[in-house]
């Protein structure tokens, strides 16, 4: 924070040293004007005068600028440390930025305008009055500065405006009594309005455009952060989903760990060899089945064929039976296919669905699940259907999406469920009506039909 005040301080000191050594390089310039001045006079061309009041205007126009974003630097770190009411603060800018054009006007001995200087000013600090005046946001204060000074230092040559003591330097008086002179008051008058008009309108329309730009950044910037903390709930829940599947994989592996473990304990007793033969065996089956699931756990791609009971039998196990209110039923059709897939994934998949079936509220005094399956063409459909309050029309076009639930939950079963059944060449489908209970679909190949794909493919 102190570095950046530093920063500021130097920024506002480099400012008003340059708009003195431009008061100092220029002061040649200002002659120049007064040379135009009199080629008006001896040739009777108002050309010269308006060409005149351009070098002044431009003159007047970035040395208030200068000196402008010198002051406004200032004002920046003492709103901060301060926080000054906002009448205060303008009234210090302006007496800061008209110290420092006095100074130059005496020292240099360049033309004073104060009026319109302070016109220049408080209108310029008004189109800014909302920016914050960050290193991003300087540029944009100095363009919108420029523009309103040099509109505001055109008022010097108009005598329309000489009753409010507007343009009363000896370089403004000059113009305007020659225009006199020349018959050219009026013209003097339609080109200080010709320039004033446009670079004020231009102004404004450049702080609206800086604004509303500031805006959308800032509305951006929101949505990003909006976006970027969704992912990392998204990415947490994920990673809960994984720790769901580390501890599923643990529990299932107890099974053959304890039949090992058993097994072992009973070699030392054991006098028969063929005994020896069968534990042997056994344990042998225990470690494939524990490798098995450890690969599919570890390897999406590995696939192994497996019986529907026994994947069935799996999620079976998985069903909560301490609740009384619950009630489910699995309806398994005879002669079902071989499957070829993922068990650990598909199993897991599988319960998801499930899960949200328990988990959905019921108006009904018992929940009831039925778990359907049966052989279709090619592989085999699983249908699971509940007597839940269902899913609204307007819902089901979103339950797919990660994050998205209608009951509560992560939001992110369904999706997980839908990825595995799609890399396994399955599909799955929702039905659903209000209060009428949600019917899953999902269809799996056969390892037959697989097969039969990679024989036409390899053809």
């Amino acid at each position: 924070m102190k570095n950046r005040e530093n920063i500021i301080y130097i920024r506002a000191f480099t400012f008003i040293v340059i708009g003195f050594l431009f008061s100092f390089f220029t002061s040649s310039l200002w002659f120049n004007v007064i040379v135009k001045i009199r080629e008006s006079i001896y040739t009777g061309d108002s050309g010269h005068l308006i060409l005149s009041s351009a070098y002044s205007s431009i003159l007047f126009s970035i040395q208030s600028t200068l000196f402008f974003l010198g002051t406004i630097s200032l004002l920046s770190i003492i709103n901060k440390k301060y926080k000054m009411p906002l009448i205060k603060l303008y009234a210090f800018v302006a007496v800061v930025f008209l110290i420092l054009n006095k100074i130059v006007a005496i020292v240099f001995i360049v033309p004073w305008e104060p009026i319109t200087m302070i016109l220049g000013l408080f209108a310029t600090m008004i189109l800014l009055k909302e920016q914050k005046y960050s290193t991003f946001q300087f540029i944009q204060t100095t363009i919108i500065a420029i523009q309103v000074f040099f509109a505001f230092q055109w008022l010097n040559i108009m005598s329309a405006f000489s009753f409010l003591h507007i343009g009363q330097s000896d370089i403004s008086m000059s113009i305007k009594i020659v225009g006199e002179y020349l018959k050219s008051e009026s013209v003097l008058n339609f080109i200080g309005f010709s320039f004033f008009l446009p670079f004020t309108f231009s102004a404004s329309i450049t702080a609206s455009l800086f604004m509303s730009y500031a805006h959308n950044i800032v509305i951006l910037e929101e949505n990003y952060k909006k976006e970027r903390d969704i992912q990392i709930i998204k990415s947490k829940e994920m990673e809960n989903r994984i720790y769901q599947e580390i501890n599923s994989l643990a529990h299932d592996l107890k099974t053959p760990l304890v039949t090992i473990r058993g097994l072992n304990s009973l070699i030392p007793l054991c006098n028969s060899e063929d005994k020896l033969t069968e534990y042997s065996e056994r344990i042998e089956g225990a470690i494939n089945k524990m490798s098995e699931m450890i690969s599919s756990f570890l390897y999406a791609s590995s696939r192994q064929k497996l019986k529907v009971e026994d994947l069935i039998q799996y999620i079976q196990a998985q069903i909560p039976i301490e609740d009384e209110t619950l009630n489910v039923d699995i309806d398994l059709e005879g002669q079902l296919p071989l499957l070829y897939v993922n068990k650990v994934r598909v199993v897991r998949a599988l319960i998801n669905i499930v899960e949200n079936a328990i988990v959905v509220p019921c108006i009904h005094e018992f929940k009831y699940i039925l778990i359907k399956v049966i052989k279709v063409e090619g592989g085999i459909s699983i249908s699971i259907s509940d007597n839940g309050i269902g899913i609204q029309p307007s819902e089901l076009e979103n339950i797919w999406e990660i994050g998205y639930s209608s009951a509560k939950t992560s939001g992110l079963g369904l999706p997980f469920a839908k990825q595995i059944i799609k890399d396994h060449n399955g599909s799955i489908k929702i039905e659903s009506e209000s209060e009428n209970g949600t019917l899953v679909t999902v269809y799996l190949p056969s390892a037959n039909d697989i097969e039969n794909k990679r024989g036409d493919c390899g053809e």
